[in-house]
């Protein structure tokens, strides 16, 4: 082991070359490494308590250094801080300057290290004491020891035997040898597989795939977790440290058993007001009632994370997901049978608590947060429940309630949040307002058992649904995983346990009783709330979980209220308000002595700075970039430089991404970030991904604006946190515009004045807007006014020339000639002439025909009394979408246009991802060949260095070089050489990628990669034995194609087989309609038809029309609107309607929202469902629908509009007969 002692000197200017000198050092060592002592710097804000709130450029390079080095912090036990000076309150200043790391290798070697600080004593600096193996009290379970350990024992001896076997063929080849080897290095690779596994599962690593040998990584990551879920020391009520570890167990278990009890409630309740709930309707209630089904339980055990930490039971979802065809019968019997009787079995809800750290080093018990780990079968129990619950939850629980309700989320409570304490930085006048921002102590697990049941009483649940909610809920057996050991168990009295799926929808409707105290107590006039805009909605309370955030007219009277309102609601259902976490807030018109009035009378302390609400600052003063320094802090922290050494490129750009759209997308959604803080973002993605520091700067082998690009445009989907950042508030603006009834659009909308986008006057922006408004006006103005359109109602919005409603531009952009100033502003409805449709005599004057054919498939529905409605242009649904507002943004289509396909192949490719990415590389022409080092001017020398014949291209390299041309000649047949040897290099690729070309393209894929890897090792003298490389090249992509069909997810769903298909005749006394609808091209010519029938198949009338031109599903839904109006006309009132498009039989089921481009049409052909007839849908396939598809195919050759037929036409006779006779056709159906 290499030991480093470290003293930095205190100033800045004498330790500026220190990180250098000591990277020099380190690049010279190999083996475990051990570097620790006086840094004289900090990491983080929060390493420090008194100095200013900053990091310093210093404590920034000191980052970049450790990053460089890939080296890991061992953390710490103690006291947080290493050297402290000062001796009042007042004067004290403390960091933690004092530090241990090692490099990857140390950590894996001696994985259950540990720094204690130890007490301060003669110096102003803590000792470190560094234990690499500390004695263990509790012995390694013996089935982990011998199962697992098995694996890295076997690993070991196998390393050796291929040692031994590739040593004597170094000597003598033999056969024997050979085939030896062969079978030892196929033991091998599963072996190696085995351990990837093993250590992916217990990495708890959500994002870096399996089957890319990411060993190192996830071993590593396991290790760090388990140091840092470690809890090794914490102080007592007694403020004195217990690091006795029978002791710290014995403390965590008499806290919890504590806490699950009655111990600090009273016997005798104080029972709340039971009517504040909604009615839930009689249909609702019939759909709560219904009969769990089979497809439930299978839906409910595929939702889960496959490997989510398991339960008491040892299982993870995993296993009943690979397992179902075994499992599923008596899991779906288990499960339905509690749905019938109510029954639980004893052990199914137990569950295990394990402590998740609230703070970053936490010193007391109560600073963790028991999360419960539930049985999967329990757990499919309650994920059903929830589905159905659903449905009726937006219903029952009040506007103030943001959480886990569906359409409802935490960024409407922040904008509220924000814009309130916005308000009341500017308040005047002699009122003054308050906002206490409230800590329900522990709240999940102190909710009254009694309380709840009366709560889901009150809320209108059946006695039944009342009865299974509470035996998930009531008397399990609980134990505490302490250190990876469970403790006894015991049984708690209360709580709702975290991690339990329904526990938070059951918070939620127990928190809402409290709603419904303030809402009564406001009604009576006693409650003063507070209204951010003149004639706005009224705020007193806005909840999300357990963060309550009160408003009312800051006075002592008032404070009493409050007060008297949650004493009543803690009283009823358990609840703690916890003083010392809760503040409050006083609007600048308040006095110091009132606020301190308020204060003492509450308990509560007074503050100038709120800190977080819902991980998102509130804003009290003008934004910079340490407002969001936690963000970079967190980022960076996730990104550590030993990640990027222990992952491919592949790995690095899937992590990327996923800490990307996790860490940071949060703050964006709610405000735009400063440019500084953004640029930093993208820094810090660039430098992850090639590996580069603030010292020493790799190379970039594309820039970041191709990296940011789509897939399907030759990037890999990375995101410019710029134009994200514009995306995700243009999804606020967006749900603004369409929420009018919500209590965070109602204040946002009066406050600001918000109108429509067709006059955006509102959006100038003002100098007393808040920074969120001002943020969500940028959206609006940069993103949504230009990708939004509309959807035709009665048409007396929509200006008919204007706006971009019929296609992606306006119409006025499309003009034959010069429109008068008179028509552009004309509406939709001034060209709409009632039962004639659209008055083309005018349009013609000004429209191309094949506008004038998009503008015949749609109508105007002035007779339905619909508004016209805004929609998405840039989604196929109308829904905003943030993917499609950051490629707006974006703009234009990347450098190669119509190069979809191509990058399509590259990322189906049937390989490992690290194969994916070199080839999406060699496909960019950044391959770091010989050639690619001249251009970088790296190199002088473009000669290949294997074959030292001709340049190394990458061409060259991969194809060309004798090294690799034997190979590729003996892998093809012969007639394929010509063609293989002369592409250049995208036609090589693209080929050789088709995928109907069988194992051909993965075979191509792995040839490519280790043909790279082979002049690799050439050149930097790492030759590998591979005595066979042909052999070695198939046999990997069989091993690769097996790996890919057998692993979890890429499973076919199930088998085809051959079915007989045929029209089948309408039940006794009722008609069928088969319809159809064709579209030659998208938005091509497009035409639809149909026919009825009776049970003998004879005609009773049908139709043809030729639309004019449209997309498939829209000439689908003219052939079921024409098809259902013929049929009503004709007096038939029991009618089966068949269709071969499975969307458009969804859209009339279940309706589409109103901002969908459809939604005109499927108004009008579910209008027909509420009149006085029964009609059913139904999908049937292609086969049996041949006679409406040709009815379809006829309309092409007559004119314009609608034709209807009394008799078969002569077309399609053939056709009818062949339904008649009952003619079968053959048709592959997925079982």
């Amino acid at each position: 082991m290499h030991l480093i002692v470290v003293y930095a000197a205190p100033s800045v200017s004498r330790r500026s070359g220190l990180w250098g000198e000591l990277k020099d050092v380190v690049n010279g060592l190999e083996g475990p490494l051990l570097i620790g002592g006086d840094f004289n710097t900090i990491l983080w804000v929060d390493e420090r308590m008194g100095g200013n709130g900053r990091l310093s450029p210093d404590s920034l390079a000191f980052g970049d250094w450790i990053n460089e080095l890939s080296l890991i912090d061992l953390g710490f036990k103690g006291n947080k801080f290493t050297w402290r000076r000062g001796r009042q309150e007042s004067t004290v200043v403390a960091k933690r300057l004092d530090r241990v790391f090692v490099c990857a290798h140390a950590r894996l070697k001696w994985q259950e290290a540990v720094v204690s600080h130890l007490p301060f004593m003669a110096s102003d600096h803590a000792p470190l004491y560094v234990q690499l193996e500390p004695l263990q009290q509790r012995k390694l379970r013996k089935w982990n020891r011998e199962v697992f350990g098995d694996i890295h024992v076997r690993k070991e001896k196998l390393v050796a035997d291929i040692k031994e076997v590739q040593d004597l063929l170094g000597v003598v080849l033999s056969d024997d040898l050979l085939a030896k080897e062969e079978v030892l290095l196929k033991e091998m690779d599963l072996v190696l597989e085995q351990e990837e596994t093993l250590w992916f599962q217990k990495s708890r690593e959500k994002y870096i795939e399996l089957g890319d040998r990411n060993t190192t990584f996830f071993h590593t990551s396991t290790i760090i977790r388990r140091r840092r879920n470690r809890i090794e020391s914490l102080k007592g009520d007694d403020d004195r440290w217990v690091t006795d570890k029978v002791e710290l167990e014995a403390m965590a278990l008499t806290y919890y058993k504590r806490l699950y009890s009655l111990e600090d409630v009273s016997e005798v309740r104080n029972m709340l007001p039971t009517g504040g709930f909604a009615s839930i309707s009689e249909a609702e209630k019939a759909a709560l009632l219904q009969a769990f089904t089979k497809a439930e339980v299978v839906s409910a055990v595929k939702s889960m994370g496959r490997f989510k930490a398991p339960g008491p039971d040892g299982y993870q979802p995993v296993f009943y997901q690979q397992c179902w065809e075994t499992v599923g019968p008596s899991v779906t019997r288990f499960v339905l049978e509690f749905f019938e009787t109510g029954v639980l079995p004893a052990s199914t809800n137990d569950a295990l608590l394990v402590l998740i750290a609230k703070v970053a080093k936490p010193e007391r018990i109560q600073q963790f947060r028991p999360v419960s780990l539930c049985n999967v079968l329990f757990k499919i129990i309650t994920k059903m429940m929830v589905t159905r619950l659903k449905n009726v939850i937006s219903k029952l629980i009040g506007p103030a309630q943001a959480s886990f309700i569906p359409g409802r989320l935490s960024i409407d409570n922040i904008v509220l949040v924000q814009e309130a304490v916005h308000s009341m930085r500017r308040k005047k006048g002699r009122k003054g307002w308050m906002l206490l921002k409230l800590d329900l102590e522990k709240a999940y697990d102190r909710v009254r058992w009694d309380f709840l049941q009366e709560t889901l009483e009150a809320a209108g649940l059946s006695e039944g649904w009342t009865s299974r909610i509470m035996a998930g809920v009531t008397d399990p057996s609980m134990s505490v995983l302490w250190n990876g050991e469970r403790t006894d168990s015991f049984v708690p009295a209360r709580g709702l346990r975290q991690g339990d799926p329904l526990s938070p929808y059951l918070f939620v409707l127990c928190l809402e009783r409290l709603c419904h105290l303030i809402e009564a107590s406001v009604g009576k006039r006693e409650w003063k709330p507070i209204a951010v805009s003149c004639g706005g909605s009224k705020l007193s309370h806005v909840c999300f979980a357990d963060d309550l955030i009160l408003f009312a007219e800051a006075s002592v009277a008032q404070i009493r209220i409050i007060r008297r309102v949650l004493e009543r609601f803690c009283e009823a259902s358990g609840q703690k308000v916890s003083l010392e976490k809760s503040k409050i807030f006083f609007s600048h018109n308040v006095s110091r002595e009132m606020e301190q009035l308020i204060s003492e009378e509450s308990g509560i302390g007074c503050t100038k700075e709120l800190g977080k609400y819902l991980g998102m600052p509130i804003l009290q003063k003008r934004m910079n970039k340490e407002t969001f320094g936690e963000v970079l802090e967190r980022v960076s922290a996730r990104l550590a430089g030993w990640k990027g050494r222990s992952l491919s490129l592949a790995g690095r750009i899937t992590l990327t991404k996923a800490v990307l759209s996790s860490i940071p997308v949060h703050v964006m959604s709610a405000i735009l970030l400063p440019v500084s803080t953004l640029d930093t973002l993208d820094r810090y993605s660039r430098t992850f991904l090639w590996g580069s520091t603030m010292e020493k700067k790799k190379q970039h082998l594309l820039s970041w604006r191709k990296i940011c690009k789509p897939k399907a445009e030759g990037g890999i989907g990375l995101r410019s946190a710029r134009d994200m950042n514009k995306a995700l508030v243009a999804k606020v603006g967006w749900r603004l515009l369409q929420d009018k009834e919500s209590l965070w659009a109602r204040v946002v909308r009066k406050k600001y004045k918000v109108g429509g986008v067709q006059d955006t006057s509102w959006l100038k922006p003002q100098p007393r807007w808040s920074s969120t408004w001002r943020s969500v006006a940028v959206g609006l103005r940069e993103v949504v006014v230009k990708g939004v359109g509309w959807v035709p109602g009665d048409g007396c919005t929509i200006r008919f020339w204007l706006d971009r409603w019929l296609l992606q531009e306006p119409l006025v952009e499309l003009g034959t000639d010069m429109i008068p100033e008179g028509e552009r502003i004309k509406v939709a409805a001034d060209y709409w002439l009632p039962g004639s449709g659209w008055n083309l005599e005018i349009l013609g004057l000004y429209l191309p025909e094949t506008v004038k054919r998009r503008l015949l498939s749609v109508v105007v529905q002035v007779f339905l009394g619909n508004g016209d409605e805004i929609s998405w242009k840039g989604t196929q649904d109308g829904a905003f979408t943030v993917r499609s507002a950051y490629s707006l943004l974006q703009g234009d289509v990347g450098d190669r246009p119509n190069m979809g396909s191509f990058f399509n192949r590259i990322w189906k490719l049937i390989t490992p991802e690290r194969v994916r990415v070199f080839i999406w590389l060699v496909s960019q022409n950044v391959i770091m060949t010989n050639v690619e080092r001249v251009r970088r001017h790296l190199s002088e020398n473009a000669i290949c260095s294997v074959c030292n014949g001709a340049e190394e291209t990458i061409l060259h390299v991969l194809r060309d070089c004798p090294a690799m041309e034997p190979i590729w000649r003996r892998l093809l047949p012969l007639r394929r050489h010509h063609e293989f040897f002369s592409q250049s290099l995208l036609e090589w690729l693209f080929t050789n990628m088709d995928p109907v070309k069988g194992i051909w393209p993965t075979l191509f894929g792995m040839g490519i990669w280790w043909a790279w890897k082979w002049r690799c090792c050439d050149v930097f003298g790492e030759r590998k034995i591979c005595r066979d490389r042909l052999k070695f090249i198939k046999d990997m992509a069989e091993e690769v194609r097996r790996v890919h069909v057998g692993a979890v997810g890429n499973r076919p769903n199930g088998v085809r087989v051959e079915r007989m298909i045929r029209w089948q005749v309408p039940s006794d006394g009722w008609v069928k309609i088969t319809t159809d609808g064709a579209s030659r091209g998208n938005h091509g010519l497009a035409a639809a038809g149909g026919a009825i029938r009776n049970g003998q198949g004879e005609w009773l009338g049908g139709f043809a029309l030729n639309i004019g031109s449209c997309a498939a599903p829209l000439a689908e839904l003219w052939g079921a609107y024409y098809g259902l109006l013929i049929a009503w006309d004709k007096g038939f009132r029991r009618v089966e309607l068949d269709l071969d498009c499975k969307l458009v039989v969804g859209f009339l089921s279940t309706g589409v929202s109103n901002a969908h481009p459809l939604s005109f049409l499927v108004r009008l052909c579910q209008g027909f469902f509420t009149r006085d007839w029964l009609v059913r849908v139904s999908h049937v396939y292609r086969e049996a629908n041949r006679l409406a598809d040709g009815l379809a195919n006829y309309a092409f050759t007559l004119p314009l509009g609608l034709h209807c037929f009394d008799a078969c036409p002569e077309g399609v006779r053939l056709l009818l007969l062949a339904d008649v006779n009952g003619t079968e056709f053959p048709r592959a159906v997925l079982l």
